[in-house]
């Protein structure tokens, strides 16, 4: 418990909840965005079609009709996986909990990038590990590192988000990816692939996942609908061989028995009628609007010696700070101007980052991110960058 600490994320949006604060802070989807009408006329279709099994208790490894559905959506977006290879979670941070829970004991190590997702940083530190940290370039995580790593240390399993990567938004190339997965097979080490951000691509060209180049062998997919549907229906799922499966629900029956049985029929029914092909195409033209907004901005309000990542999609900008200058002290003055946003340190398991912050472009308005920008290159300016 002394390893455990409250949400970085999760307490700034305290802050952030006065008026008269832009955040850029929370990688929180649009709420306008939320496709109210069909999904109300899918809870609709479930109780009126399921009736009282709709509220019933269910199968642990999810509702098997909803299971179908995604592997044949998957399958047109590249991804070739059975039912039998899938459960469902209660979201994607529930999976991140269940991985440590079955993987890992105290003092194993975990290789990950640097930087690398906060939530997946809490969900194994419950599980007392230690972290392998490698650094990115463009590309994605560096390989000459990765070797050296592995050459040293057997860790219970790599954790990447290779695509839109949270939180730098770097896409990890193709020849990384195959380079990386032909060693992590040479090595027997499993690859635990989390990818919350894929299907929201708005430039460049799609890059298979990690688990499709894999064909599935020795990869554990991770991905939700809470980027592409509804972070608050708290619905995720996992793909990954059968004798992983086989470990994640035993260790879910002990957690929560199931996902929610209304939820999971409700998302059945709104895929089934074509909501979620119809709904993804219209987040990603609002959030491409909104992420070149941003990019624009950051282009003429900040100090030019900030360097930034252009995401090809997902929610988020990085920025770098010159060495030496603190992000985490120029946050307190960012408040004061009434703009926040996410440090980067807390991106970093063996710490370090803190000339380093995250931006979301996703949960403002285009009115805002010009004013919040403007804002924040005041602040970046008066520190003299």
């Amino acid at each position: 418990m002394q390893r455990m600490q409250r949400s970085t994320i999760r307490e700034i949006l305290k802050i952030t909840k006065q008026k008269d604060v832009i955040s850029f802070a929370g990688g929180l989807p649009a709420p306008e965005l939320f496709p109210l009408k069909d999904f109300t006329a899918a809870i609709n279709e479930a109780l009126h079609k399921d009736g009282a099994s709709a509220l019933q208790y269910d199968v642990t490894e999810g509702y098997p009709p909803l299971k179908e559905f995604l592997c044949r959506w998957l399958g047109r977006h590249g991804l070739t996986c059975a039912p039998e290879n899938m459960m469902l979670t209660n979201g994607s941070q529930q999976a991140l909990d269940l991985m440590g829970k079955v993987f890992l004991n105290p003092q194993d190590t975990i290789l990950v990038e640097d930087p690398t997702y906060l939530g997946a940083i809490q969900a194994f530190n419950a599980y007392q590990p230690r972290y392998l940290t490698v650094p990115l370039d463009d590309q994605g995580i560096l390989m000459p590192q990765v070797r050296k790593t592995l050459a040293r240390y057997r860790p219970a399993f790599a954790y990447l988000v290779p695509t839109f990567q949270n939180p730098s938004g770097i896409t990890m190339s193709r020849e990384r990816r195959e380079e990386f997965l032909a060693l992590a097979q040479r090595k027997r080490l499993l690859v635990v692939e989390d990818d919350p951000y894929g299907y929201l691509r708005f430039t460049g060209k799609a890059v298979p996942s990690l688990y499709a180049l894999a064909k599935g062998r020795g990869v554990a997919y991770l991905s939700t609908f809470s980027k592409i549907l509804s972070p608050g229906i708290r619905l995720g799922f996992v793909i990954a061989e059968p004798q992983i499966i086989h470990a994640l629900v035993l260790a879910k029956q002990a957690a929560d028995l199931q996902p929610n049985s209304l939820i999971q029929r409700a998302v059945f029914h709104y895929g089934q009628r074509g909501c979620l092909d119809k709904h993804i195409p219209l987040i990603i033209e609002a959030y491409c609007h909104r992420a070149n907004t941003m990019m624009d901005a950051v282009e003429r309000y900040f100090p030019r010696a900030v360097e930034w990542v252009k995401p090809e999609g997902g929610m988020f900008i990085w920025c770098r700070l010159p060495e030496g200058v603190s992000a985490s002290r120029l946050f307190k003055q960012a408040i004061r101007s009434k703009v926040a946003y996410v440090t980067g340190s807390v991106f970093h398991a063996n710490g370090g980052g803190d000339n380093t912050l995250r931006l979301n472009f996703t949960n403002s308005s285009q009115e805002q991110i010009l004013e919040g920008i403007k804002r924040l290159g005041k602040v970046f300016r008066k520190a003299d960058l």
